[in-house]
């Protein structure tokens, strides 16, 4: 084998990602299945001395798959398990320090905590706290505290060994001992912190948050708006710091060695010094953690006067990334980040030749600048190709035009990266701090651009595709398999010109079909948000909230879900102000581009404050005013108020749903409504047993739910909750 490390790691990388995903003993059973299948063929040809060149990619790969497969079960049944079994969902009580930097928002502060004792005994375990208050914790604090953990919900938490969560509540407690913990990440984060303050000082606010993305990684001080355009545009990978982001800083400080020192030697440990600093500074992103790799090994082999190849070290990284840790495929940017690379090391350069024959002009500055747009589309298209098959099952969302923003603001990224950091080193630095300013007013022209692209092709119909659709998985598959036979085969150009041909009429075709076929179709969401009731109605080109109100911190997760479709939302209805009803306003206003809000109340006053309110479309109903919302063809939504609520009641030719707030009353509407086929609460309402439903979505708190099993059972139809999952039922 020419490239071990390469077929190895990536064999390795690979199952390990589809287990985590698709973790199910069948099909951990399967994998290992066909790996023995692989190893006993490779023996088979290895004692028939056939196909040498084979045999050995065989035992490789099986033995590959056998290592990830026993990997990721030990690692879940000895390292997440034993957490989450001894310590989720309860009271504990710890000791340890703040782990990391403390993340705060106008709403929130989020601190890492590393764990010494847990309940006395010596135990290291990783847990997330939210507070809705500011706790006045810096980092490396030494704490003491009483929490009330549960298991961590999101895959990017467990990528960093963070099975629990905590929150805020009656029986917290949480205070500071002793001297702060001591270890070389602290200066690390305390760098980090400074840089970021400097840039804030230096910047207006979205271009320091954007060079804050860009070269720190910190996302979090991106706007939902900013933030919802990068995502709708498919660019969010220029503001996770990546291979890219370090390449040009290394490049920078190997530029300026070769100026200083001709030593290969020296040269190569400033690249590597410089490297380590830049994945601490950045908090060891799986993404940098691999392109720093992927750089060490390069320069290690300069040294010693060997050329290292991209496959075995991008092979070599995925290893050791995931050795001891398995879970760090939770990391999409990770995944991300080796596919990208990949698609560059495999198809840039044949990309590259083939266009480069395209005729140019013979003056030379201009052929140069030619010859290096067509170099940096080339580079575009087949990271974006590579990454084209995890942003489609990941993130449900893909973009035409991510190839050609990625050829404009490339370059700026690049200058605003290096324009950012000299900016910030220079105000942090006694007696030249002046020269922080003329780099700062750079950087900020070259932000100001970079979001204005972002912003103008977010704004085009059609710039973000859902894809997640049955039709587009079916293309998807067919499209790789087309690939994987085109490398079997040495395809040449008539097999490559009919693939395509083929990959395009399969998704055009499955368009149309799906298009046909669910053009009536209306869905109802109702999600589960612990402690309050929110609820979508959909179909293909549009969605309006009929309530936005649960817990605080299931509020990401249903703005999560809600993006995955769509990126704008037609009408937010606020049925009530409490927030079992409208706790989530904010957060999808902020995200989402809301073509209308309809909110409920009384009061004249706030009903002004509510009218201006973002500057949003909003208008204030109270008394007993009733209307009708068409939400599409075949659904619409009647809002009737009486005695001071709102009833919600939407029909389609096929279904309808009463949607009932806690303070209702049944006997108060005309029998019409009693005869919905489904009841959706938030708890019991009054007269409830004079309904004639079919089914009873009950969204509220389990305790809620359990005080009222018994009477809901009387009622001698379907009862639905939230409990554990969202509800998503067809109306048409």
């Amino acid at each position: 084998m020419k490239r071990p490390f390469g077929l190895i790691g990536l064999t390795y990388l690979s199952i390990i990602a589809v287990v985590f995903y698709f973790y199910n003993i069948t099909l951990i059973i399967i994998m290992l299945c066909a790996a023995a299948a692989l190893i006993s063929a490779g023996v088979v040809l290895f004692l028939k001395r056939k196909y040498k060149s084979i045999f050995p990619k065989f035992i490789a790969i099986g033995l590959s798959v056998v290592i990830s497969c026993l990997s990721i079960m030990l690692y879940t049944n000895f390292n997440y398990n034993p957490v989450i079994n001894n310590y989720s969902d309860k009271e504990i009580n710890i000791t340890g320090y703040i782990c990391d930097e403390v993340i705060k928002d106008n709403n929130s502060a989020t601190y890492m905590i590393q764990t010494d004792t847990v309940n006395g005994e010596d135990k290291a375990v990783k847990i997330q706290l939210l507070s809705y208050n500011d706790l006045h914790l810096e980092p490396f604090d030494k704490i003491r505290a009483t929490l009330h953990t549960i298991k961590a919900d999101t895959n990017l938490l467990k990528s960093k060994g963070v099975f629990l969560k905590s929150y805020v509540d009656k029986k917290f407690k949480i205070d500071v001992i002793g001297e702060k913990h001591f270890c070389l990440y602290s200066y690390a984060v305390s760098a980090r912190i400074a840089m970021k303050n400097a840039l804030s000082c230096l910047l207006p606010d979205d271009c320091s948050s954007l060079c804050r993305a860009v070269l720190l990684g910190d996302k979090k001080a991106l706007s939902d708006k900013v933030y919802s355009d990068f995502i709708a545009t498919g660019t969010s990978f220029i503001i996770v710091v990546s291979g890219m982001h370090l390449s040009i800083v290394t490049g920078v400080v190997y530029f300026v060695m070769r100026k200083l020192k001709r030593s290969k030697i020296a040269q190569a440990i400033s690249v590597i010094l410089t490297t380590i600093l830049f994945m601490m500074l950045t908090g060891f992103a799986p993404s940098i953690i691999r392109a720093g790799l992927m750089t060490t090994v390069a320069f290690l082999a300069s040294i010693f006067l060997r050329k290292a190849d991209s496959l075995n070290s991008i092979g070599f990284a995925a290893v050791v990334l995931t050795i001891f840790n398995p879970y760090a495929v939770g990391n999409i940017g990770m995944l991300l980040s080796f596919s990208a690379t990949l698609g560059i090391v495999l198809w840039a350069d044949k990309i590259n030749s083939f266009l480069q024959k395209v005729p140019k002009p013979k003056f030379k500055p201009i052929k140069q600048i030619i010859e290096f747009l067509i170099n940096l589309f080339s580079v575009s298209l087949a990271a974006s190709v590579w990454v084209l098959p995890i942003s489609i099952i990941v993130f449900h969302r893909m973009s035409p035009f991510t190839v050609i923003i990625s050829v404009i603001i490339s370059p700026i990224v690049s200058a605003l990266i290096i324009l950012s950091l000299i900016a910030s080193l220079f105000y942090l630095l006694p007696f030249v701090s002046c020269f922080a300013y003329p780099f700062a007013l750079l950087a900020g022209i070259a932000g100001k651009f970079i979001l204005w692209v972002i912003e103008l092709f977010a704004g085009i119909p059609y710039c973000s595709i859902n894809t997640d659709k049955p039709y587009f998985y079916v293309w998807l598959a067919i499209s790789i398999l087309l690939v994987i036979i085109g490398y079997a085969v040495k395809a040449k150009g008539f097999y490559i010109k009919c693939a395509v041909t083929f990959s395009v009429l399969t998704l055009s075709i499955g368009w149309a079909i799906f298009a046909f076929a669910t053009v009536d179709d209306t869905t109802l969401t109702v999600y589960c948000t612990d402690s309050g009731v929110t609820a979508t109605i959909s179909n293909e080109n549009s969605i309006t909230v009929l309530s936005c109100g649960g817990s605080k911190h299931k509020s990401d997760d249903v703005a999560d879900k809600i993006s995955d479709k769509y990126i704008s939302i037609d009408n937010i209805i606020i049925p009530n102000q409490k927030n079992k009803y409208c706790s989530y306003q904010s957060k999808l206003i902020n995200q989402f581009d809301v073509t209308r809000v309809l909110v409920y109340d009384k009061d004249t006053e706030y009903q002004k404050l509510l009218s201006n309110y973002d500057g949003k479309q909003r208008k204030v109903f109270g008394d007993n005013l009733s209307f009708a919302l068409n939400l599409s063809e075949n659904t619409k939504d009647e809002v009737i108020n009486i005695g001071g609520t709102t009833y919600q009641y939407v029909s389609t030719k096929a279904k309808s749903l009463l949607f009932v707030p806690d303070n209702g009353d049944i006997a108060d509407l005309p029998q019409k409504y009693r005869n919905a086929d489904y009841l959706l609460i938030g708890d019991i309402v009054d007269n409830i047993e004079l309904m004639n439903c079919n089914a009873i979505i009950f969204a509220g708190s389990k305790k809620e739910y359990d005080k009222n099993y018994s009477l809901l059972k009387e009622l001698n139809c379907k009862i639905l909750n939230t409990l554990s999952d969202d509800i998503v039922l067809k109306l048409t």
